[in-house]
């Protein structure tokens, strides 16, 4: 099947049928024997609304150099409400660390952007909280990143949030940041259920040890 669509173009938007196109996530579904749909049942909805907006965000060249070799491991990736929430995460966290500074450069304004760069990793709502007050005071026009980090404060599920980090990248007008959504996608895939439970686990033996 991978290699029966191969040099099938991606297009913009969803498609009524595949004869009328398919977006990244339409392929995702037909690689893996579902139904026609930009929103397959093996794929997490996290990843899928992040891929479906940078699809649409992209020129057909760019779909064709950046999301079409993310498509097959994008199938298979549902899992659990945990997962999700890590997933959202470092979209939130990418959106803060990575994309917004790589803005703020592009505008001649490296200390602002260093400033949220270094910032701690974020990995809970408190974090983006945070994050939320210095972007208010050196980026309160970027309101896409604004956006992100307020509801991810505001524990609304990541699914409904992370598709406006494809807008910041898309303003950003360059290859670097569609090259970080590549590189956040790839990320997002790695976080399973597995994994969360040993940087659980490594968290606890971490206390333990300090007591």
């Amino acid at each position: 099947m991978q290699r029966s669509i191969e040099h099938v173009p991606l297009r913009a938007g969803a498609h009524p049928t595949r004869d009328d196109g398919v977006c990244a996530m339409e392929m995702v579904a037909w690689l893996a024997g579902e139904a026609h749909t930009d929103e397959p049942g093996c794929a997490c909805p996290v990843l899928g609304a992040l891929v479906r907006a940078s699809n649409d965000a992209m020129t057909d060249a760019q779909r064709d150099r950046f999301l079409r070799p993310l498509v097959p491991i994008l199938v298979g990736t549902r899992a659990t409400a945990a997962v999700e929430r890590a997933r959202g995460m470092l979209v939130v966290d990418c959106v803060a660390r990575v994309l917004l500074p790589m803005r703020l450069r592009r505008e001649r304004r490296g200390d602002e952007a260093e400033l949220l760069a270094r910032l701690p990793a974020l990995r809970t709502a408190d974090d983006a909280r945070a994050a939320l007050r210095l972007a208010q005071a050196y980026a309160c026009h970027q309101r896409a990143a604004l956006w992100v980090l307020q509801r991810a404060g505001e524990g609304v599920p990541a699914a409904r949030f992370v598709a406006a980090a494809a807008q910041l990248a898309r303003q950003q007008g360059d290859s670097a940041a569609w090259s970080a959504v590549v590189a956040l996608v790839e990320r997002m895939v790695a976080v399973t259920p597995a994994s969360i439970a040993a940087a659980d686990a490594a968290v606890v033996d971490a206390t333990t040890a300090a007591d």
